[in-house]
Formats: structure tokens, sequence, C-alpha cells
């Protein structure tokens, strides 16, 4: 639907521009395409990092204090 669509700029290098037409050449997609799906998986992945991120700090926090509570 036309009321879904959202527009965003974002600055890059000129090598990730370069990237970006690359693929969309090489894989005959739009590089508006390349952008859309690597904006998708990208954020999938970054999602699934960061909470990995924040329960390693978790776990790192409470070996911390049963090292500080045993002494």
């Amino acid at each position: 639907m036309a009321t879904d669509i959202h527009h965003i700029q974002i600055r890059t290098t000129p090598e990730t521009r370069e990237k970006i037409r690359s693929l969309a050449e090489n894989h005959e997609r739009s590089t508006a395409d390349i952008v859309r799906s690597s904006l998708d998986i990208g954020l999938k992945v970054l999602s699934r990092l960061l909470e990995a991120q924040a329960d390693m700090v978790n776990e790192y926090i409470a070996l911390l204090k049963k090292d500080a509570r045993g002494r």
C-alpha cells in the first residue's frame, strides 16, 4: 500500500555504494532491492547479536558476583 512506504536517506562510502551497485548488477536486481534486503537481513542478525551480547554481559556479571561472594 502507498501509505506503507517510507523514505530513508543514508550516507555511505563510495566503496559501499559500489558493492551495492555491483550486487544489483550481478544479480539483476535494483539497488533499492539490494538495500531493502540488506536492511531486512542485517536487522535480524543485529538483533540476535545484541541479544547474545546482553546475555553474555549478564552472565559475566553473575559470575563476578558469585566469585566475589566466594572470597
